[in-house]
């Protein structure tokens, strides 16, 4: 067994050790949300955290997760904190609607993601990651190169491609940059929120944000102007949306809910899956046994054909590497809901109103549900150690009945790609850049992911 194989430990933040003053808890938190997680969230079951705003609790137990995600999701609904936050740019779609409103949008959705027309869509997967290794083969060996912007690039491309038709590439720039711009800023209206600042008051991420808000939804319109005008039929989400209809009203989406969910799919959809094949390649930069495997794999079992959904099922590496990955770095590091009713908790009674705050992040890395939880180790996800796992232990995707919708797509589509990028290329670490891992709704690099790319072949 190679040496880079088990004693890799890539950089993670600390939790505190107490709770911080409001007046220090605010730039902390603004700075990196993972930065203000209790110490104690990484090796304890549940931990309560008073202050005078409100009272949270920081919940890590498998057992607690599947209650209040679960058995008693209708009762633990999202916090208002997430409308306030995503609301300006998302609207009531799928990822910030609620009860009914939530329901029949989700019914909507889901047949585009059944497990066989999925598999129908990764020819055009493959074909977006061919045409980025293609792009890197243009530069120079071992150049550096920004693989979160193009882990951004691909994955939009993708999205587009298998979900919407007629975005031009002048809208899907729009939409890229001004998603990035919305989420740079996100930590000071969720900062301002969890400390009971009003909303009127202004923060640095005030204009950005809304400026932000205002172009996505507009190059959104625009597209959907633009079927319309040609007729909007086939089977994509787009037309899904526009022929849907309330089951109890009979009523269609209106314009705006169609915008909310385009956006939410175009945004959301593919961000989440581009953080995650980002650090994965990181993680490979330095584990080069494992990239070796992965690599060796593909050969293996596709050659130089294009990846098929076929393949895929022959590659347990390289799903494992990709969980492994999620695990350290999962796409959404932090997820919260509110409690509508008492409950009690342990030995403690809390009040409707109480925050519960799902930290993903320190799930993953708990010191009571995995062994070693620092190291990179996807041997974790071999068939046999991963049916040792509780349900809720590894949640890249959330939990529950809101488990996210696209979480399917997105496991065969970040397989797709990084299979075709770690046979067409190789992935160096420059030996100096070590990235902080920084909450911002999605988990990214402070300063984005360089690394040396070799294209092969």
């Amino acid at each position: 067994m190679l040496a880079d194989e088990t004693d890799f430990v890539p950089p993670t933040v600390q939790g505190l050790e107490r709770p911080l003053p409001v007046r220090k808890f605010l730039p902390a938190f603004i700075r990196n949300p993972l930065a203000t997680l209790p110490q104690a969230a990484y090796e304890e079951p549940f931990v309560v955290v008073r202050a005078k705003q409100r009272t949270t609790v920081y919940v890590s137990d498998p057992a607690l997760i599947e209650r209040f995600l679960l058995d008693e999701a209708n009762e633990t609904p999202k916090s208002p904190l997430e409308k306030r936050v995503l609301g300006p740019t998302l609207g009531d779609g799928i990822l910030t609607s609620q009860g009914q409103s939530w329901r029949w949008q989700r019914r909507t959705a889901a047949p585009l993601f059944r497990p066989g027309d999925i598999t129908s869509l990764v020819p055009l997967m493959s074909r977006e990651a061919e045409a980025q290794v293609a792009a890197w083969r243009k530069n120079p060996p071992g150049q550096s190169q920004p693989i979160d912007r193009d882990m951004t690039e691909t994955t939009f491309r993708v999205i587009s491609a298998t979900m919407f038709a007629g975005a031009a590439d002048s809208e899907g720039r729009i939409i890229q940059d001004s998603a990035d711009q919305m989420l740079r800023w996100v930590s000071w209206e969720l900062a301002f929120g969890l400390v009971g600042i009003p909303k009127w008051v202004w923060h640095p991420g005030k204009i950005p944000r809304a400026l932000a808000s205002r172009r996505m939804r507009a190059a959104v319109h625009t597209i959907l102007d633009r079927r319309r005008a040609a007729g909007i039929d086939g089977n994509d989400l787009m037309a899904r949306l526009a022929a849907a209809k309330d089951p109890e009203t009979g009523q269609p989406m209106n314009e705006e809910q169609i915008v909310d969910n385009m956006l939410t799919f175009l945004a959301a959809g593919h961000e989440t899956t581009a953080k995650a094949l980002t650090w994965t390649l990181y993680l490979l930069a330095h584990a080069t046994g494992w990239q070796e495997r992965v690599r060796a794999e593909v050969l293996t079992v596709a050659g130089n054909e294009p990846i098929t959904h076929a393949h895929l099922e022959r590659m347990p590496v390289t799903r494992q590497v990709v969980k492994e990955a999620m695990r350290l770095y999962p796409p959404a590091g932090i997820m919260s809901r509110m409690l509508s009713r008492e409950s009690t908790i342990g030995d403690q009674t809390f009040a409707p109103g109480t925050i519960l705050v799902f930290p993903i992040y320190a799930i993953h890395r708990h010191k009571k549900l995995w062994k070693n939880p620092e190291i990179f180790d996807p041997t974790r996800f071999a068939p046999e150690q991963e049916k040792t796992h509780a349900r809720a232990q590894f949640m890249p995707f959330g939990f529950g009945p809101r488990l996210c919708i696209g979480m399917a797509f997105a496991m065969i589509e970040a397989q797709v790609l990084l299979a075709t990028f770690v046979r067409g290329a190789k992935f160096d670490w420059d030996g100096k850049y070590v990235p902080e891992p920084v909450n911002r709704v999605t988990l990214r690099p402070r300063d984005g992911m360089p690394l040396l790319v070799t294209p092969l072949g």
